[in-house]
């Protein structure tokens, strides 16, 4: 079955429905055709793009690029910001990938431009939805993430959820099925509660979708028919369509072939209605099968044809492999063999497994049968000779071959063992380097560990019983009040509090006793507390301890980041988060200072230290710009 992913491309309001949306169109193209500024006529391009949508993919792509065209004349950037996200949505539901990405791309880049952070977290739910559609989850979960706590913040409810639903996807696209329905059912509560039936009916189908996959094909159909219920209520036949189409994709696996055929049907004529060529594409494959395995051959070709027209114009070999071959068939009980031949030509060429189109014995006696008798006889001298001549050379050739192969064994076998020392040497040469790196790090750690031990366990508790002495001294003097004594004891106790900050920093209590969120929220608030500079932490899916050594390694770069941002970033605005994607915990520290740079000899120092680390637990870091104008920073740890 088809999957179909729930997406929303985040602009304007959802709560239209689709009578009022026809209505809203046409005094639209009419105020279009109308004198008016330029900037109205910017906003009305981009309505038109957006509302039809949902009904002309090819109205909303002519209007999308006229908006386009216009606005760069006009030099409007925010405008052109919204126009370009716009048009990557139309796209994305046209089945474009790379002008999709690419528009997206434009878009966030611009918006960073102009530091709009809602814009900034509108292009990041988008992104998140269309890495999400092609599989790419672990960046669909960083923007997800960054979206939803922004809007969050904001108390931007309609479009949390909205991206919520997203998330929902990219745990079924995890597998992690019991948490997709979570939040799907999270979402449809909200749903309800503002009673938006054309979200109810995008949220069925992808509840449907976790049914389907997690192998409740019952609760699949139930929930299949209320997203169509909900698809025709609003008239948002591109939800209906894609319900439709898998809906009729249990039914053929289920064997109910009657069932699938016409819902199959009827979702090919939502799918020409709204124009979406992939959909159509994929519906009009699965009816030429199944019509194929009913043995009706005309509907099957017709549906096989039309289903090519896209294919051939896309990447995708394999099912234009799949249908040709399928037409091969076709047209040999069509008796077209001409026709067949060159589909069987294209079906195996595209494969890569068509070696030699005379050794398939079906083809060759296809051909033989219609070829003129004329080439039936050149053909037949032209192997008569060649068997003869084989036939003089097969003992010659047979001692050639069995030479060749001895020396390609050899050749083989020497080449082997060559590579396998090669790469034993290599493992070799990585296995003590890493052994190296752990072990320097592991020394570092017990360093830190015995120091601060010694820091709070001898020279402040013996600094605590200077300070006390001090005072019985100076009470019993009666200097406890002057300034000098005051002053004195100040100093002890400040110096007395420093000691326990590094040795807290050194070896923190916090992440061997609490964690790493703990201690992290003790090192910002250590490092950054009594600083001009704001922070925030924030993490996610993290509610049990993390191994050791990924604390560890969390905890030291997150110290050295928050180092650097403090000596050279002049930054007054820190974020740093934590999250946990079931395959990998992400790190985000992010800063609004001057940006990033890499030639001071401190800065080198600390991205040296931080990749020795990464590389003890196979880990990553990426350093970009932040839409905030100062620094991005992304650490990927597997689990």
């Amino acid at each position: 079955m088809k999957k179909i992913l729930l997406f929303f491309i985040l602009s304007g309001s959802f709560l239209i429905n689709a009578q009022n949306k026809k209505l809203l169109i046409d005094s639209l193209k009419v105020k279009l055709n109308t004198k008016i500024d330029d900037a109205t006529k910017a906003k009305i391009l981009g309505d038109l793009t957006w509302h039809y949508k949902e009904f002309s993919i090819d109205s909303a792509l002519k209007y999308g690029n006229q908006g386009l065209d216009f606005i760069k004349k006009i030099n409007n950037k925010p405008a052109l910001a919204q126009q370009y996200s716009d048009v990557a949505g139309v796209y994305l539901i046209k089945g474009d990938t790379k002008l999709s990405e690419a528009y997206y791309k434009k878009s966030l880049y611009i918006r960073k431009e102009l530091k709009d952070t809602l814009g900034v977290a509108k292009i990041s739910a988008n992104l998140s939805a269309f890495y999400t559609q092609y599989q790419k989850l672990d960046s669909a979960m960083i923007y997800a993430i960054k979206a939803i706590s922004f809007f969050e913040k904001k108390e931007l409810l309609n479009y949390a959820n909205i991206v919520k639903s997203n998330l929902a996807s990219i745990y079924e696209n995890m597998r992690n099925y019991e948490k997709s329905l979570q939040y799907n059912f999270e979402v449809l509560e909200y749903a309800n509660s503002i009673n938006d039936d054309n979200l109810k009916g995008k949220l069925y189908n992808n509840i449907a979708n976790a049914f389907y996959f997690s192998k409740d094909l019952p609760k699949s159909i139930e929930y299949y028919k209320k997203a169509i219920y909900y698809a025709k209520k609003t008239e948002n036949y591109y939800n209906l369509g894609s319900c439709l189409n898998n809906l009729a994709g249990i039914y053929f696996d289920i064997n109910e072939i009657e069932k699938g055929i016409k819902t199959a049907e009827e979702a090919i004529k939502n799918k020409n209605y709204l124009n979406s060529e992939l959909q159509k594409a994929s519906l009009n494959y699965t009816l030429g099968e199944q019509y194929f395995k009913l043995k009706k051959i005309n509907k099957s070709k017709t549906h096989f044809l039309n289903s090519l027209l896209f294919y051939d114009k896309t990447v995708n070999t394999q099912k234009v492999a799949q249908i040709h071959n399928f037409l091969s068939v076709i047209y040999a009980l069509e008796n077209k063999m001409n026709l067949s031949i060159q589909s069987k030509i294209k079906s195996d060429s595209l494969l890569e497994i068509y070696a030699d189109f005379k050794s398939n014995k079906e083809l060759k006696e296809l051909e033989t049968k219609y070829q003129t008798e004329k080439k039936e006889k050149e053909l037949l001298q032209t192997r008569t000779e060649k068997a003869e001549t084989e036939l003089i050379l097969s003992k010659t050739k047979n001692w050639v071959y069995i030479l060749l192969v001895i020396l390609a064994i050899a050749a083989g076998t020497f080449f082997a063992i060559n590579q396998r020392n090669k790469r034993k040497v290599q493992e070799q040469i990585l296995a003590q380097k890493e052994r190296g790196l752990k072990a320097i790090i592991d020394a570092q750690e017990e360093e830190r560990s015995k120091i601060a031990r010694e820091l709070h366990d001898g020279v402040v508790q013996q600094i605590g019983s200077v300070i006390l002495k001090s005072r019985n001294i100076f009470s019993k003097n009666n200097l406890i009040d002057q300034k000098e004594s005051k002053e004195l004891l100040e100093s002890l106790e400040n110096s007395n509090q420093d000691l326990r900050n590094i040795s807290h920093q050194m070896m923190p209590r916090a992440l061997k006793d609490l964690g790493i969120i703990p201690a992290l929220n003790d090192l910002l608030e250590g490092s950054l507390g009594l600083s001009n500079i704001k922070y925030s932490l924030e993490h996610y899916n993290i509610n049990d301890r993390l191994p050791q050594k990924i604390e560890v390694t969390i905890y030291r770069i997150t110290q050295e980041l928050i180092n650097n941002i403090i000596k050279h970033s002049k930054a007054d605005e820190v974020s740093v988060q934590v999250f946990d994607t079931n395959d990998a915990i992400i790190l985000i520290v992010e800063d609004n200072g001057v940006g990033f740079s890499s030639n001071k000899s401190d800065k080198g120092i600390g991205l040296l230290n931080i990749s020795n680390r990464l590389d003890l637990v196979n880990g990553n870091v990426n350093f970009e710009p932040s839409p905030k104008s100062g620094t991005l920073v992304t650490i990927k740890i597997p689990l």
